[in-house]
């Protein structure tokens, strides 16, 4: 063997032992969206939009939104009474107000649970209104806007063009004497 092949011979044995020309298999992407199934019924809407919520998850919270793309109509939210003299944000929001609500409440690291009763459909060809009471729990440090929220909401909902049930129209509708949704997107964005 000549010289050169004497040190070449080492770093081929490390390279072939080592395994580093093999290929491995691939491991399965990252999906931080996973889980939320295509809204093909009211009943899958509002369970993305609950889980969405709780796993914290941003993509699937606005997947439950109007998308401009595939239906031509805008997202309306209307606060409870009274909600815009402490909380003056709510006067024009909109699905941008609402990615930063999300964002905010998710980086507080808080615990969220949400429950919606009272479930009344009442459907309208391609679109429904969807009126419910919900209750939401806040377990975090940041007292500004830990603990419970309750109230009821209208929700106009409407098929897209991916035959997709989506939030067009939020009303929220507050209970007397207990803070609303409406108070916690205040005091979260």
């Amino acid at each position: 063997m000549t010289s050169s092949t004497l040190k070449i011979l080492p770093f081929v044995f490390i390279i072939v032992s080592c395994d580093l020309l093999t290929t491995r298999t691939p491991e399965e992407p990252h999906k931080p969206g996973s889980g939320n199934i295509p809204a093909t019924t009211t009943q899958i809407l509002f369970q993305n939009f609950k889980t969405s919520i709780e796993d914290k998850i941003l993509e699937n919270y606005l997947s439950c939104f109007v998308d401009s793309s595939f239906l031509k109509k805008k997202f309306l939210f209307i606060p409870a009474t009274g909600s815009v003299a402490h909380h003056p944000v709510l006067n024009n929001w909109n699905i941008n107000s609402e990615r930063q609500y999300f964002n905010n409440l998710k980086s507080q690291g808080a615990i969220i649970s949400i429950s919606f009763s009272n479930r009344v459909n009442t459907p309208l060809g391609d679109s429904a209104i969807y009126a419910l009471d919900y209750s939401i729990n806040i377990s975090s440090n940041n007292l500004t806007f830990a603990g419970p929220y309750s109230g009821s909401a209208l929700f106009k909902i409407f098929l897209d063009s991916r035959n997709q049930w989506v939030i067009v129209d939020w009303q929220d509708i507050k209970k007397e004497n207990q803070n609303s949704w409406s108070d916690l997107k205040g005091r979260t964005y």
